[in-house]
Formats: C-alpha cells, structure tokens, sequence
C-alpha cells in the first residue's frame, strides 16, 4: 500500500495483532499467499478495529423499505457496533438516528415498532419522527414542561445518520463520508444495465444465526470451489465446468455463470426482469460490493445477502429475496415464492455447518492461513486484504 494513504497508528495496531508475516501476506500474490491468520476471526481487538474502520466507514444495508412501509415505523438496527434506528417520518421519507436519548443516553427504540414519536422509557423526552425533540418533562423543576417547536438544536436533537435508498433497499454510512450510493453500487449497476431494477419488489427475507465469523461468510460466497462438496442441488444446477473464479472490479467482486436450464427457485415458473435479453435469460450472475453487501441477481429475482458481526464467532445474516412486480406478492405466484425462499433456506443451511467447522479450526494453533487454490481463492485472498486496507486507511 501506498505508505501516504495510510494511518500509521493503525498499520501499527494491524500490525501487533497479525504479525509482521500475517500482514504481508496479504499482500503476496496469490501462488504464495495464505488466508488471514487466526487472530482476524477471534480477536475483540481485531472486531472493534473492523467494525469502526470499515463497517462505520462504508454504506452497509440495514434492510429493505418494505420493512417500513408505514408513516411511524421504526426498526433498530446495529450498524458497525453502532445503535440506529431506521424511521419513516411523516412525510414518507427514509430517515436514520443514532438509537440514544441525548439526555443520558438510554437506548430509545428496542424492537421494531410503529409510534407518532419517540419517547425515552428512562425520562420520557419526546421526540419527532423527523428526530427534533418535541418536549422533555419537569426538566427544570417538577410540573414545568418545555416544548419545542422546530427542535432544541443539535446539542438535543437526535443524531442523524446518512441514509440512502435505491429501488427499495436502505444503506446507512455511519460516518457519513461514503460516496454516493449509486457510485458505490455502480461497478454492480454497470454489469447488468440490461436489467429493470425498478420492477423488483421484496417477497420477504430468511434470518440465521451462525457459531462462525462474519468474514467466512463471505469468503465461502466467493468461491466456488466447495459447491461439488457442499451443494448438491447447486452442482446439478450449474456443473463446476461452468464455474469460475470471479474478479473484483474496484470494491465490487463478480462472478457469473450460464445454467442449462431454468430450475425451480431459480428462473422457472417466476416473471423476468421486463425486456431482459435472451441472452441473460439462463445466467446467474453474483456480487458482493464491499464490505457485506452481495447480491445475487437472477432472471426472476435480486436476492440479498448480508451479516453482521455480534461476536467474534457469532454472525447474524438475512437473505432478502426481491422478486419481479406482482410476484413479490400475489397469490397466484405463492408456491413459487416460497419454493425462491425454501431453496435459498437450504442452500444457506448446507453452507453454515461448514463455516462453523471452519471457526472451530481457526482455533488450531496448527492452522497458519492454509494455502489458497491460485484458480479458485484469488478474489477471497483479496477480500482479506480489502480488509486490512480498510482499516488502516487514512
């Protein structure tokens, strides 16, 4: 890395944590590299440092605006260790705050609800939806009320957050500095300029927790490597002949495939995109703009898959699936839905014993890296070192 983008404080703490030798490989080309050493996958020092210097300083998802269809509603979400809400106030727009009373800092909102204001359960200050405080009770003595007509000001109104949408999905930039989202989705958007992302709607989302580091969640994404081990139904779907290695362009990593033949939960039986090509018709295409935002984009279908790190072995992931027009949620396309849902269900399903087997090994002090297929493991050699220029950039 170029020594004058860098932050020497924390090349030096990357440094302490991996080794000199952990952290120049990953930096070595690929036919002598190794994966990230044990440290990056149950370190808390490590964690913290991934969740303040990438995740709160990258557009990462928080969900889908369907999940908030409604004037009032309100779902918590944790973004780079960071409490946030996401708000839809009166006037139908998408708004972020950081989930805390900014009197003494109790957490405000704890499940997903809809509410006209925000009220603190610890002194009741009141809150818009727009994040002005409204009123705080017998704050300067008992019985007197002050109330506020446009807000208090920044020292007591709620923290905003940046918060973009596109076609339906919500992205929060913590630290507010990202480029705009549509930059940043770009390399994705430019690959499939071919497909009307305006028609998709979501049909839904499956949740899993996994005893495994959120990294490895992406890592196994990225290659296709362990589908004629793991998937069985997959490998019918699209023979490892078909398969490649993938590449990044810019922060983006892509990969794609041509299948055979349409497959039930993949391309059969569901609307396509409106005026997709023939020749996009049997292709599978999948992206993972960095950190945590990959995407899967079939004809009939852009799914979602996201985690969120809770621990150093534990992960939280959601697959959205978003399907085409009235299919998202018409009766007459129920059983096709939930055969969308029921196979990606089993695919993640068959995918989370082996990330949890792979945590488990990454506590042998015999485990080193490993060594990467120089065919296979480029782009997931990549992303660790993504990573690590994440975090030590200025």
């Amino acid at each position: 890395m170029d020594v004058q983008t860098t932050d020497p404080e924390y090349v030096d703490r990357v440094k302490s944590l991996l080794g000199d030798d952990g952290y120049q490989q990953a930096f070595a080309d690929i036919e002598e590299a190794s994966g990230l050493p044990n440290t990056a996958y149950w370190s808390n020092e490590w964690l913290s440092l991934e969740q303040e210097r990438v995740f709160r300083r990258s557009w990462v998802f928080a969900g889908a605006e369907a999940e908030i269809p409604a004037a009032g509603d309100i779902k918590p979400v944790d973004i780079g260790g960071a409490p946030l809400i996401i708000v839809r106030d009166r006037n139908g727009i998408v708004r972020g705050f950081h989930n805390v009373c900014r009197h003494r800092g109790a957490k405000l909102v704890q499940e997903k609800c809809n509410r006209s204001y925000i009220t603190c359960p610890y002194h009741a200050w009141n809150y818009e939806l727009n994040g002005n405080l409204r009123a705080r009770p017998h704050f300067h003595g008992p019985g007197k009320m002050d109330k506020f007509e446009n807000g208090g000001g920044e020292k007591v109104d709620l923290i905003p957050v940046r918060v973009e949408t596109w076609n339906g999905c919500i992205f929060v930039n913590v630290s507010g500095n990202a480029e705009p989202v549509e930059d940043w989705l770009s390399p994705l958007t430019n690959r499939t300029s071919s497909y009307d992302y305006s028609s998709i709607r979501w049909a839904g989302k499956l949740d899993f927790e996994i005893r495994s580091n959120w990294k490895l969640v992406y890592e196994n994404y990225m290659e296709g490597y362990h589908v004629f081990s793991v998937h069985p139904k997959l490998l019918k779907f699209a023979p490892m002949n078909l398969r490649g290695s993938g590449e990044w362009d810019r922060h983006v990593f892509y990969n794609d495939y041509v299948f055979p033949e349409a497959d039930e939960g993949r391309g059969s039986g569901l609307p396509h995109y409106p005026g997709l090509p023939e020749k996009d018709a049997q292709r599978g295409l999948w992206f993972l703009c960095f950190p945590h935002f990959a995407a899967e984009v079939y004809p009939d279908q852009f799914t979602i898959l996201v985690s969120y790190p809770i621990a150093p072995d534990l992960t939280r992931e959601e697959l959205h699936v978003f399907l085409i027009g009235e299919a998202a949620t018409s009766n007459a396309y129920q059983k096709e839905r939930k055969s969308v849902l029921k196979m990606w269900d089993d695919l993640t399903r068959e995918d989370i014993g082996m990330l949890e087997l792979l945590q488990q090994g990454r506590l042998s002090p015999a485990y080193d890296g490993g060594r990467l297929s120089p065919h296979w493991e480029a782009p997931t050699h990549q992303f660790g070192r993504r990573i690590i220029e994440k975090i030590v950039a200025a």
